[in-house]
Formats: C-alpha cells, structure tokens, sequence
C-alpha cells in the first residue's frame, strides 16, 4: 500500500524565487519526497507571510530571511532549514565614474524605500546597505531616493534627480545611456528561495521537516544533473510569465543546500536594523539545520550524484 503523502501549502516572497520551485513541480519532485503541493502562491508582504504561517493557513514560505529575527525573540515558533541561495552580486550605475562605494557619500542614490509599506522590509534595499556597511560606511552617508517603483528608481536617475542606483546584471542599458557601471562583487547573504517554516507546523504533520529538506535536494539534483530538460522546464516558465531565468541561477546552487555562515550574519545585522531587540540573540538562532544534517548524514546526498557520475 502506497504512503500517504503530506498535503503541503506554501507562499513565495519573489517571483525570483519560481525557478527551482518550476522545476520541482514539472519533475514531480514533490510527489517522489513524499509531499503533495496543494497551494503555491505569490505574498509580497512578510507580515502577511508570517501571519498565515502562524494561523496554520501554510506550511511554508520561501524566502523570509530578515523580518524573523524581531520574531524569534518574542518567541514565535519560526525556523528557517535550508539555504540554496549564500550570496547577492549588485553593481553601482553613476553618472560620474567613483572607484568605490565611499565616492558615494553626499551623494543622491535611488533606492526602494527600507521598509514596505506594511511593515516589510525591502530585502534588496538591505543588500544595498551591508555593501555599504561592509565598505565602512553608514546608512546616512547617503541621501537615499526613494521609490517603491523600479521604473521611477530608473526615472530619478536618467533625468538627475539621483546621482547613482544599484542595479543588477551587466547595466548595458545604462552604458547606452553614457552611465559608468561599478561592479561590486558577491556579498555573502541568505536570500532567495531559503525554506521557512514553523515548529507548531513541523510538530503538528510528522515528517514535514525531513520531506521539505529532501525535496528542495531532489529539486536541485535535477537542476544540476538534468540540464535539457531543466532549460525547457525554464523555457516554459519564461514564455508563462515573461521573464527571462537563465540556468545559471541554478546550476549555482549547492547540492547540500546549508546556509553559509557570513551570509548568516549579515542577514542578521540586517534584521536588527529592522528589530534592534533581536540584538540579544544569536544570529543562529533563527537555524535549524537537523533536518538537512540527518539527510547528509545518511549518504541519501553523495549517493544522488554518484549515481549520475557512474553512469556518465
């Protein structure tokens, strides 16, 4: 008789997020981890996200990296077990050519607002800021432009009313502009499609914690050792929504999917900027990591790819 699968409901925080998720659901990882996937759908705010995690309406949110800090030390059961995404890359677009981040202080830089307008706090503005922090500058060197729309980010900084923005990717289109493009290189930070879930939900459905964790390994097994049929499944993604996800994304995620531990730390200064209460807790204190350990522990991991590489 067939096991019973575990019914599973999830949000994602970023549509950035959709395609490890894609590949899960077109490979039917989800089934072979033991899971059904009965709901996926979009939540932009993390209050809205951490609210119906609390109220038992999902199971899991992907993404949710800085706000659970402030909620972790006014004891609220949230967990974060597995990371398959360490770092961020950004680059500076200016007008004037600056040799570093401090050529910026004094002056106007465009930028989504830190906090949402619900109480969320933008995971990108925050990115921006520790590329600040870790160059030996504070927040308020800057003067910050702010808009919640990328387009009017774009419109501060063609028409001069900002002097700088960070951008991903190549900038070629601010190049065509006569812009100068600043590469900053990769900053340590959990971000992207890290599971988050709840101890009240992983106590209340047996299991879960382990499934979640095997699934996301499957996922990304595939990915990495299936790439025809990964590109078509992302072939299919970009047409649905317009996008454009490049493999690459993917085949950069680490089979043994755990959180780097810098990258841990500078998620978490970045969410005691948003709660300066959670100051008193450990930067791990938001991890738990048995459910990825057990998992490698086992050799479930090293025999997944030893399997591709014999019969390669």
């Amino acid at each position: 008789m067939a096991q019973r699968k575990i019914k599973v409901r999830g949000v994602y925080r970023s549509a950035s997020h959709l395609p490890i998720w894609e590949v899960m659901e077109k490979a039917r990882i989800w089934q072979k981890a033991g899971l059904d996937l009965v709901s996926f759908e979009y939540c932009a705010m993390p209050p809205d996200a951490e609210r119906a995690l609390f109220k038992g309406e999902i199971d899991f949110i992907s993404g949710d990296h800085l706000t659970p800090y402030g909620l972790v030390v006014q004891g609220k059961p949230i967990v974060s077990i597995a990371s398959p995404v360490n770092e961020q890359n950004a680059s500076i677009a200016s007008w004037r050519r600056i040799k570093s981040l401090r050529d910026l202080r004094g002056k106007r830089v465009a930028d989504t607002p830190m906090e949402g307008r619900e109480g969320g706090f933008h995971h990108g503005r925050g990115n921006h800021m520790m590329y600040m922090i870790r160059a030996g500058m504070k927040i308020r060197d800057v003067k910050w432009v702010e808009s919640e729309s990328s387009d009017e980010q774009f419109e501060a900084l063609t028409s001069r009313k900002a002097d700088a923005r960070f951008i991903s990717g190549g900038g070629e289109r601010y190049k065509k502009l006569g812009m100068h493009i600043l590469p900053l290189g990769p900053l340590p930070m959990i971000n992207g499609p890290t599971l988050t879930t709840s101890y009240t939900v992983l106590h209340k459905k047996k299991g879960l914690g382990e499934a979640l964790v095997k699934a996301l390994v499957l996922g990304i097994h595939f990915a990495k050792t299936q790439r025809q049929r990964t590109e078509k499944i992302l072939d299919g993604l970009n047409r649905r929504t317009g996008e454009d996800y490049q493999y690459s994304r993917l085949e950069r995620m680490p089979s043994k999917p755990y959180p780097d531990a810098q990258a841990i730390i500078n998620a978490y200064d970045l969410g005691c900027i948003k709660a300066p209460e959670a100051k008193k807790l450990s930067p791990m204190a938001l991890w738990d990591l048995h459910y990825l350990r057990e998992l490698d522990n086992s050799g479930f991991i090293d025999r997944l790819y030893r399997r591709r590489s014999a019969k390669a």
